[in-house]
């Protein structure tokens, strides 16, 4: 059961008193922090994180030799698990945006794409060859209709070949619509080989679910 750590100094600043590391979970869709139905460990560290005042997972100070990992385990919250090596975690605190779930419960007016990358379409009821570990990389096209602006973070497909993007729009950002859609360009590259491509209308403030093909992209 995590306890309240209280601080009294700045948020930010708080877990640098008397602690070596602060870990901030964010919610990809939300950008708020998360704090329930994770649980998160350090694997090498004695200590159990300590959930503060502010909303950050926190290890007090130890001899930090071992340290390996963090791992980040949802149970009843609907992201992906993340593993981070310890050369990774940056000090005293490291950011994590959570990947959501395809089961995430998006909220009305959120553009998002739930999609799935496959070697090819199959013919009924032959089941498609996923594509794992692809990354995915999205771009939305400007309402001056000749610049194409980078969306959020890269995408990386998982064992299943899916994959989540949100696209969050900076405060004065106005892309092209044709009839409430957006023309958006997709990039997918696997670990080794040629990046492929597609565009497509998507509509603005909706989830929309789609499988590409790979076979299919230029």
């Amino acid at each position: 059961m995590a306890r309240l750590f209280e601080v009294r100094l700045p948020l930010e600043r708080a877990y640098t008193r008397e602690a070596m590391l602060g870990l901030e979970l964010l919610d990809s869709v939300t950008l708020e922090r998360v704090t329930q139905g994770v649980e998160v460990t350090a694997k090498g560290l004695t200590g159990r994180p300590i959930v503060n005042f502010g909303g950050l997972f926190v290890w007090l100070k130890e001899d930090a030799t071992h340290f390996e990992k963090l791992s980040i385990e949802p149970r009843t919250a609907p992201f992906e698990r993340v593993e981070i090596p310890a050369a990774q975690v940056a000090r005293p605190l490291h950011r994590v945006e959570l990947t959501p779930l395809a089961n995430y419960p998006f909220a009305p007016g959120i553009t998002a794409i739930r999609g799935s990358l496959i070697e090819s379409r199959p013919p009924p009821g032959v089941t498609p060859v996923a594509i794992a570990g692809a990354t995915i990389r999205l771009e939305w096209l400007d309402d001056d209709g000749t610049t194409w602006h980078p969306w959020q973070a890269p995408a990386v497909t998982n064992t299943a070949g899916d994959f989540i993007s949100i696209l969050r729009l900076a405060r004065g950002s106005s892309p092209r619509l044709v009839l409430g859609e957006m023309t958006i360009r997709l990039f997918a590259k696997r670990a080794t080989g040629p990046q492929k491509a597609t565009s497509f209308q998507l509509p603005q403030g909706r989830v929309a679910d789609a499988t590409y093909a790979w076979d299919e992209l230029q």
